[in-house]
């Protein structure tokens, strides 16, 4: 069992977090301050938008630990342990947005890190739904993003261009935390909500917080942010009818010469038939045309399971959803099954399988 099993692992509602692990998130918060006092007089933009992630997170997991903190002062108080997963992964993130920062600040297009930077899924609680005092530290977080933006957001002239993206990202963030606020309502221990008042706070409010990290940023970058959201609203093979449209050559071809047309159609149908595409295989696909066009990849192989899409491999130094992929390194989006999360494979070398098809 490791130590964060260890740490999490109980099934009780409520935590008491260690101080010493109290006090090492303390220290993170630090470091965010002295990389603030290190680039006050910084104008390279992303180094600044790094370094926004990094405070947002920060005031996020914070806000999320609450009363916690009181345990600092030897009297500990106990939240949530949902809670105390949801901080502990936010704090993780900060170290390799300050290294970001302060690359960048000492070279401009040095980070590997892609700009901007996007939150991950909430974590969920095991076999239910979480304590209403998660919901009331989803608050909290939200409130917070909220006062580290509002002033900035007021003093952009109505209709400025440059900002267009961090305004209209800023008008989602805001309307949703005030969704959240309505179906939440008034704080109270003992204040029941439905199973479905619950989950619906619950998604606001995760939605509220990744559009609050996106608006930190480009108001920092502006145009990391309207680059991604131009990104995304260009046409890519997704957007085609056709059941083969993101199955590779080879695949084609080697489920034409196996004899195994009929059941990769019947697969190919069923998949797409109840897919719903997410914004990161469209980014995918999307970022994968342009490397191809541009010759930085070549297409290398097929991947075993429906749809059947390509495997690439890198020919130059490549950025995809944000992992940097060096020369020589194949890499695939593996499309999960309908309801389910896909997510990008990165090896030195794919091995090749006798399989045509995903087993159970």
């Amino acid at each position: 069992m490791g130590w964060m099993d260890w740490l999490f692992g109980s099934q009780e509602e409520e935590y008491v977090c260690p101080v010493e692990k109290l006090e090492s998130y303390r220290r993170l918060g630090e470091q965010v301050y002295r990389l603030r006092e290190e680039l006050s007089g910084s104008r390279q933009p992303r180094a600044l938008a790094y370094m926004e992630a990094a405070t947002a997170l920060q005031k996020m997991a914070d806000a999320l630990l609450g009363e916690a903190f009181c345990g600092l002062d030897g009297q500990a108080r106990a939240i949530p342990a949902i809670s105390h997963r949801q901080a502990d992964v936010w704090y993780e993130t900060i170290p390799e947005l300050v290294i970001a920062a302060r690359q960048e600040a000492a070279f401009a297009g040095s980070s590997r890190l892609a700009l901007p930077v996007k939150l991950d899924a909430l974590l969920e609680e095991p076999g239910g739904r979480s304590p209403i005092e998660h919901i009331w530290g989803l608050r909290r977080a939200a409130e917070e993003l909220e006062r580290l933006v509002e002033l900035d957001m007021g003093l952009i002239p109505p209709g400025t261009e440059t900002f267009r993206s961090a305004i209209l990202r800023y008008q989602e963030a805001r309307t949703r935390k005030e969704a959240a606020d309505a179906i939440a309502g008034i704080r109270s221990r003992e204040r029941q909500m439905s199973a479905e008042a619950h989950e619906d706070a619950e998604a606001q409010y995760a939605q509220a917080l990744s559009a609050y990290l996106l608006v930190v940023q480009g108001l920092k970058a502006p145009e990391a942010l309207s680059q991604a959201a131009a990104k995304l609203n260009q046409p890519c093979k997704l957007d085609g009818d056709s059941i083969w449209k993101v199955t590779s050559r080879y695949a084609v071809s080697a489920i034409r010469r196996d004899g195994e047309w009929d059941q990769a159609e019947a697969d190919l149908q069923e998949h797409w038939q109840e897919h719903v595409v997410t914004e990161e295989e469209r980014a995918y696909e999307i970022t994968v045309e342009a490397y191809l066009e541009r010759e930085e990849i070549e297409e290398h192989g097929w991947w075993y399971c429906c749809p059947f899409p390509s495997i690439y491999k890198a020919l130059r130094p490549v950025q995809v959803l944000g992992r940097q992929i060096e020369p020589g390194e194949e890499f695939v989006y593996a499309y999960g099954d309908p309801g389910e999360p896909g997510g990008l494979i990165v090896e030195r070398s794919f091995v090749p399988t006798e399989k045509k098809y995903c087993e159970d």
